[in-house]
């Protein structure tokens, strides 16, 4: 994705002057070198897209497209997959909450649904009771300490007896499938994957003994591809797909060969497929000097691609027209257009810069879209790049979308 400012400026007249661009080519790359990376140890390996990262539709769609399953966690994320086509066996429905009424729906459904309580499990065998004759798919999400880390809140404590009660329960009830195991926790570090892995056999040894799992979902928590520059000002340690798979696959590998009776592994990645696919644009619209500063204010904000709170300075790029002369700036403030004081997109910024500019934000793909409140100003659009060409996928929020379920009149 080749981006020029006379680009830019002909992508402005067809979207406002702030917007998301989405390099699906990247995206796709992204999928199959993670899945290539995992299959390279372990052929049974799948990938299930975390929707709750990014729901942009395109992106659960080209999944699906390219075989792999969804992974959702609200009954909005589940009815997005169903309505851009996939089919609720390949649906692995995920997350601490999960109303009777949606639960009954992912089940009846054919969906994979890991349980994720002890009020899930009850539900699940009520559930069974009024669907006899169809078998209802389910999983265990496991909970277990990692040396170094706090205590997850999601899942089972594998440590309780009781879990393995329910997991012999389940796997007696004639109407309910007991299909797998499935660990997450948030921790990037690659070294706490050998003793997740290690955990996950542990419970997959104790339960294959009255119950036949056909998979073993070892969530994600996977960094993302990170540029040199980002990895620098972050302080963390540049991982890829492969370093992952070095750990995770060859053990599963290892313990279970390649035979097509192994256990599927699933992986779950969100921010490992699809951070460095989006870039923000925005414009400066003025530069005006307070006391000793140098404030520019844009068209954007950081609320569109990170908490407002935060201090980090991610980095940018500067498009100019170069047929008009730019200041060179020693020191300026970026600012957002909101209305509060720590709304900069870059503090200290040191270069060329002028009004007309556009400022481009890259590695914003996790979650930028999904938090983005309509705060001040509603959502931009977005827009797609593949093999050369630009497509809308979403269109600019406004004031009826914001607010057509406010009851506004008054009597």
């Amino acid at each position: 994705m080749n981006l020029t400012y006379d680009k830019l400026q002909d992508l402005e007249r067809r979207l406002g002057d702030s917007w998301y661009i989405l390099d699906l080519d990247r995206f796709v790359a992204n999928y199959n070198d993670f899945l290539a990376a995992f299959r390279k140890y372990y052929p049974n390996t799948q990938i299930a897209y975390s929707y709750k990262t990014n729901y942009t539709p395109l992106l659960g769609k080209t999944v699906n497209e390219l075989g792999g399953y969804a992974e959702v966690v609200s009954e909005m994320e589940y009815l997005l997959a169903i309505d851009i086509g996939v089919q609720p066996e390949n649906i692995i429905v995920n997350g601490p909450y999960k109303p009777y009424r949606a639960l009954e729906l992912y089940l009846e459904s054919g969906s994979v649904v890991v349980l994720d309580s002890y009020q899930e499990y009850k539900d699940t065998i009520q559930i069974a009771k009024s669907n006899h004759g169809k078998p209802l798919r389910v999983g265990l999400r496991c909970n277990f300490p990692l040396s170094g880390y706090p205590n997850s809140r999601f899942g089972f404590d594998i440590n309780n007896p009781k879990f393995y009660d329910i997991a012999r329960e389940l796997s007696l009830n004639n109407n309910i499938v007991l299909e797998g195991i499935h660990s997450h926790f948030p921790y990037r570090d690659v070294n706490t994957f050998y003793e997740r892995v290690e955990r996950m056999f542990e419970v997959y040894d104790n339960v294959s003994e009255f119950c036949d799992l056909k998979f073993i979902d070892m969530g994600s928590g996977l960094g993302g591809r990170t540029s040199d520059e980002l990895v620098k000002l972050l302080g963390i340690k540049k991982v890829d797909y492969q370093d992952y798979a070095d750990v995770v696959a060859h053990q599963f590998q290892k313990r279970f060969g390649a035979g097509e009776q192994a256990p599927q592994l699933i992986m779950e990645p969100g921010t490992a497929l699809v951070a460095d696919t989006m870039s923000y644009i925005c414009k400066v619209i003025e530069i005006k000097k307070v006391g000793d500063s140098n404030i520019a204010i844009t068209s954007g904000s950081k609320v569109n691609y990170h908490s407002r709170t935060s201090k980090l300075n991610m980095p940018i790029q500067v498009y100019s027209d170069g047929h008009q002369a730019s200041d060179h700036l020693d020191s300026a403030d970026i600012s957002g257009y909101t209305c509060m004081e720590e709304d900069y997109i870059y503090r200290a910024y040191q270069g060329n810069l002028k009004i007309g500019d556009y400022i481009r934000v890259d590695n914003v793909g996790s979650y930028s879209i999904v938090f983005k409140p309509p705060f001040i100003n509603p959502n931009v659009p977005i827009i797609a790049y593949s093999k050369g060409s630009y497509d809308v996928i979403k269109e600019a929020e406004d004031f009826e979308y914001v607010f057509q379920l406010y009851k506004r009149k008054t009597k």
